[in-house]
């Protein structure tokens, strides 16, 4: 008997696991309770390995360890966080950097330092994208070729009637209604000569 159950503690020490005693045909009481013991013992080495292979490949679903498995303990506490970091990586997917991870040495403050990273990143682009649309509500761009008048300077609104005189408008016009821009008149040098020899 004592040979059967340190074979099935060497087996346990490579690793694998044994097939259980068959303790029905122990007739020696302190054998078969010790017979009992090492089939918990197998049995829950059996669970552990079982919840441990699906952990490790990133399985956290349809993996369980009974609670009086008291060698998985530490394992069920494992996949408790895994699966609360698991939700908490989506939190922060879906925008919410506030998440922190205070339970896992240094993957928490790997976690947290990306998180804090990730944060100010999306402000510094909110604050860019802010500056752009305040920009871009004060540009109303002129493109295209715009059809001017060579001698008073008017500009005939697009698709138009170029025969028609009411169909053509002061640049001043045209460029307030097309942008924010506004105009205060005054006169140059050469057209005040002009215009007005006396000022000289």
């Amino acid at each position: 008997m004592i040979e059967q159950i340190a074979e099935k503690i060497a087996i346990l020490l490579r690793g694998k696991i044994p097939e259980k005693i068959d303790t029905g045909k122990i007739t020696d009481e302190h054998e078969r309770y010790f017979a009992n013991t090492l089939n918990h013992l197998i049995s829950f080495t059996e669970e552990v390995h079982e919840f441990l292979i699906p952990l490790s490949k990133g399985e956290l679903t349809k993996i369980k360890i009974l609670p009086q498995n008291f060698f998985g303990s530490p394992f069920k506490e494992l996949h408790s966080r895994l699966l609360h970091l698991t939700w908490q990586a989506k939190q922060v997917a879906n925008g919410d950097f506030s998440q922190r991870v205070d339970f896992m040495g240094d993957f928490s403050e790997a976690f947290n330092a990306m998180i804090v990273s990730l944060d100010n990143n999306e402000k510094l682009l909110k604050r860019k994208i802010d500056e752009l649309e305040k920009a871009l509500s004060h540009i109303n761009n002129l493109e295209g070729i715009l059809p001017i008048c060579s001698n008073c300077k008017k500009i005939r609104s697009e698709e138009t009637d170029p025969k028609k005189q009411a169909c053509w408008v002061p640049i001043e016009s045209y460029i307030s209604e097309k942008t924010e821009a506004q105009f205060s008149h005054g006169i140059c040098p050469e057209c005040l000569k002009k215009l007005y020899p006396e000022f000289k």
